[in-house]
């Protein structure tokens, strides 16, 4: 991270909050070692997580949220349950970091508390790749487990760790095809590498490694990748490589 970081169209501080999501999951306060340790329960977390990175619109509504973290109480009883982990968090990183809209709408303030997701989302889409993939430290709230939370917001978590794992994995690939074309074929392959690593049974990808490894006179190498691809298409999905990749690999071990 850096001292400064753009946000929603313009540069903020350092000092902010910062929630952390991929790869590990953690508030924390920019250039400060230590983190906010009040934010500590799971279900504060996701909460947290839920807010970032609602819509462009940003305030998500009080009766979207309740069924998701509460789905055992009763709407009154969520309600008030959503209510008491919002006084926490106001009083844990400050009254401005969660703000409303009426009665029925709750956002976190973007320029108090920023998302690494959400920064890399938007680095991905102003074309600053390298920015972005230096956001990108794993999976979407990776290991964080939420004991009652209801299904859906399971499937929630799973649909935007998929997004923001397809993002990388393209934000990796065009990084690899512009070094390419440079070219620096180190630089494609170190790219290349990072793709296989987010998506690993993406055989495209792959077959992009296992190509810059046998340009680069790296054989051996390249045999090893084509190997791990061809395990690993057996094993998850009882397919062999495509034929592109076999004659890929026929002609790096031909005369």
């Amino acid at each position: 991270w850096t001292h400064l970081v753009h946000w929603t169209g313009r540069l903020q501080p350092a000092g902010m909050l910062e929630l952390q999501t991929l790869g590990s999951v953690s508030m924390r306060v920019r250039d400060s070692e230590g983190s906010v340790a009040q934010v500590v329960q799971p279900k504060r977390l996701a909460l947290l997580a839920y807010l970032a990175l609602a819509p462009r619109r940003r305030f998500r509504r009080r009766e979207a949220i309740v069924p998701l973290f509460w789905p055992e109480l009763d709407q009154e009883h969520a309600r008030g349950a959503l209510s008491q982990a919002l006084r926490y968090l106001r009083r844990a990183l400050g009254e401005g970091a969660i703000i409303t809209q009426g009665e029925d709408e709750v956002a976190l303030d973007r320029a108090v508390v920023g998302c690494d997701a959400v920064v890399f989302a938007d680095w991905c889409e102003a074309d600053r790749l390298d920015e972005a993939m230096a956001v990108y430290q794993g999976p979407f709230l990776d290991a964080l487990f939420v004991t009652d939370a209801a299904p859906e917001f399971e499937l929630w978590v799973t649909d935007e760790r998929a997004r923001l794992s397809r993002l990388a994995t393209a934000a990796a690939g065009a990084l690899a095809a512009r070094a390419e074309r440079v070219p620096d074929l180190q630089s494609a392959i170190e790219w290349a590498r990072r793709a296989v690593t987010i998506a690993p049974g993406d055989e495209v990808i792959a077959a992009r490694l296992i190509r810059l490894l046998h340009q680069s006179g790296d054989r051996a190498g390249a045999l090893r990748e084509y190997e791990r691809l061809r395990q690993r298409l057996k094993d998850e999905f009882q397919v062999a490589p495509s034929r592109e990749t076999q004659g890929l690999i026929g002609r790096i071990l031909g005369p």
